[in-house]
């Protein structure tokens, strides 16, 4: 249901002039003629076609509350049912519509109750939120978010202009074009795609929605100016008649389906969340020619998005769109236009030009989100209601510290010195070629792609992620983009799939890095062969906006590569990733230890290090997951010990913060000595 409210002014017949006494009996006579008047109003809705009501009144002015059903009919119609009703009810003249403006389906249900107080409703003619099936603000299990954007004609020369204010990427400006394309035509039939974007944050995303919003609008492609914000999604939303009731009054509306969950990003989302994901996919499928889907999907925090985007693609078409990026110009005319846009923008001065990092190349949107969320918090305490200047806030953690560049994390790393070598010369290479290409030097296509070859728990993934970061921040990657797959998200369930998944991963990565973790394992059957011809082939497509690196066991990843000569040429960087020494474990515990808070004193840290040493003659120990696992299981014996000495009593800081030796008599590190298997490490 689509809802508006519509102003009207008009000028009744003069009557006689009224006496003091009777002045009470005029105001009768008012709330009289307003229940007829909805009565009236409401007996043309045999269709339940709309339901419209007048819900104030005062000095010949009435305000109404329409909602429409946009397949049924037109809002100019019901205005007309308004109108002609408003003559005879009150026998006027003269009838002007000084206001007329879509609203949320929060603020219609605020006007229904404003009538129902004044008593403007009868019985007869009344629809409760419930009957209307309006009341799913306070869901448990999800939280609604409705937005109006400007419903303004939008040109083609605006939102350009538009689309460059926010840094748009280059595959919203395709679809800008494709939107504004002269041989649509401009009525609303359907809806050919629906959109997945993927930004740093919801805020960038959300600003990416407006404005397709706005331009789909201005061209007739959608009927409504609402945007229905769907976020916060916990385990438990599934079969919610309330999420039934939001699309189907989201038809003719656009609804945005924030992918992220409740908790951020977890490894086992798809499995705990499986329920959820089949039950958005049914309401996706059930309501996708009648409402416009966005899927909104945070680039560190993607929840639920792989398993919900697969899950729909057999019923709808999808476009992507990514977030932009842009340089430090760029960037602060990104950072004004969201100061202009605020309600402090008044105190806006030089100094917001130093809330963007000055050391960056390359900006993304969230970049800047983030320097104007800083500039808005200090610019309220310090300027807006300076009282509170001096104050000293309280932090959850005094010790926080502000994040470190991606380059000085890597070097900060344990170990790995010849990987942290080789990445500085890989930096060097793939900025070299960026000053070539300024320069119109042809370097003749060199190849970007990597191999990283270690065992489990040599720090391969989190490189990777650290790698991207720093060519992004170096200017030598576009969007930063990191997209980590395996051979389930590679291979599809049909013949003729694959290469189509395939594709679709190329373009997520667009920009940025894709990461295929054991890529050997595509070897084996006709699906697997689809997938590796296609990646060899979409690797030269997108030679120059995506980075693939493979990684996988060392000699695994030699026989892989040896059967497949056209994957061989195109590898430029080989990264080895040995196992990690005792000592260095033992420099991986105390870094774990202190990010958790835990202190372990010299004859603790002696007893880990015979730990350590024993597993480092084992086979596939697991590394940097071997250290994290004895963690956690020491952890575990400190909080039974802890338990069975003070029950019920309060347990002291110190105590809480220090583990004894004997929290590390534990069964990881019995296995890593006496079984030969490859557990250790891995049971997370």
């Amino acid at each position: 249901m689509l809802c508006y409210n519509l102003k009207i002014q008009y000028k009744t017949v003069k009557e006689p002039e009224i006496k003091e006494d009777d002045k009470e009996k005029k105001k009768e006579t008012l709330e009289d003629k307003m229940v007829k008047l909805n009565a009236e109003i409401y007996s043309h809705t045999s269709k339940d076609d709309f339901f419209a009501f007048a819900y104030k009144a005062a000095d010949e002015n009435i305000e109404f509350a329409i909602g429409i059903w946009p397949d049924q009919i037109a809002v100019s119609k019901v205005k007309k049912i308004i109108l002609r009703e408003i003559k005879k009810t009150f026998d006027a003249e003269e009838i002007t519509v000084s206001h007329i403006a879509e609203i949320t389906t929060k603020e219609y249900t605020d006007m229904l109750e404003d009538a129902d107080n004044r008593d403007y409703i009868k019985r007869s003619a009344r629809k409760s939120k419930r009957d209307l099936n309006f009341d799913f603000y306070n869901n448990s299990y999800f939280k609604l978010n409705e937005q109006i954007v400007p419903c303004d004609k939008l040109r083609k020369k605006e939102a350009v202009s538009r689309a460059r204010e926010i840094m748009a990427d280059q595959t919203l400006f395709d679809e800008l074009e494709r939107i504004y394309a002269k041989e649509n035509v401009r009525k609303f039939y359907g809806y050919p795609v629906h959109y997945c974007i993927t930004s740093g944050n919801s805020e960038s995303g959300m600003e990416i929605i407006k404005l397709m919003v706005q331009m789909l609008y201005s061209q007739g492609r959608i009927l409504s100016s609402r945007i229905n914000l769907i976020s916060k999604i916990k385990e438990g939303c599934y079969d919610e008649s309330d999420l039934k009731h939001i699309c189907k009054h989201a038809e003719g509306a656009a609804i945005v389906i924030d992918m992220r969950g409740n908790e951020g990003n977890h490894g086992n989302y798809a499995q705990s969340y499986n329920e959820v994901i089949k039950y958005f996919s049914e309401l996706v499928e059930c309501y996708c020619s009648k409402t416009l889907f966005f899927f909104l999907q945070e680039c560190e925090n993607p929840g639920f998005a792989k398993e919900l985007l697969i899950k729909t693609e057999d019923y709808i078409d999808r476009i992507e769109i990514h977030e932009g990026t842009g340089g430090r110009e760029e960037a602060l005319e990104y950072l004004d236009h969201l100061v202009k846009k605020s309600s402090f923008s008044e105190f806006k001065d030089k100094s917001i030009e130093d809330y963007l990092q000055s050391e960056r190349k390359v900006y993304k949107c969230y970049d800047v989100h983030v320097a104007f969320n800083k500039w808005s918090r200090e610019v309220l305490r310090n300027k807006a209601y300076s009282s509170y200047k001096e104050y000293k806030c309280i932090h959850k953690s005094e010790d926080k510290k502000k994040k470190k560049s991606a380059y000085k994390e890597l070097h900060e790393m344990v170990g790995l010195s010849e990987v942290k070598a080789l990445a500085d010369q890989i930096i060097a290479s793939y900025k070299m070629q960026n000053i070539r290409d300024g320069y119109g030097l042809n370097d003749g296509n060199i190849s970007k792609h990597m191999v990283f070859t270690g065992n489990p728990g040599s720090a391969k993934t989190t490189v990777a992620r650290l790698l991207t970061d720093i060519l992004t921040e170096k200017g030598v990657l576009k969007t930063g983009a990191l997209v980590e797959c395996g051979r389930a998200d590679l291979v599809a369930r049909y013949v003729g799939w694959t290469a189509k998944t395939v594709r679709d991963r190329f373009k997520e990565a667009s920009g940025g890095v894709l990461f295929i973790d054991e890529a050997y394992s595509l070897v084996g059957n006709s699906f697997g062969t689809e997938a590796i011809n296609t990646i060899v082939q979409e690797m030269e497509n997108h030679r120059d906006d995506v980075i693939v690196i493979f990684a996988g066991y060392p000699d695994k990843m030699a026989n892989f590569l040896d059967q497949n000569e056209g994957l061989r040429s195109r590898i430029a960087f080989h990264l080895d990733f040995p196992d990690y020494n005792s000592e260095e474990l033992i420099d991986i515990l105390k870094l774990m230890a202190k990010n958790r808070g835990l202190k372990l004193d010299d004859k603790t840290i002696e007893k880990c290090r015979d730990i350590c040493e024993k597993a480092c003659t084992e086979k596939e120990f697991g590394n940097g997951r071997f250290v994290r696992n004895l963690l956690e299981q020491a952890v575990l014996k400190q909080s039974q010990r802890l338990y069975s000495t003070y029950k019920d009593k309060k347990i002291p800081k110190e105590s809480v913060e220090k583990l004894l030796v004997s929290d590390f008599d534990v069964n990881l590190s019995d296995a890593c000595i006496k079984k030969k298997t490859h557990k250790i490490g891995f049971a997370l």
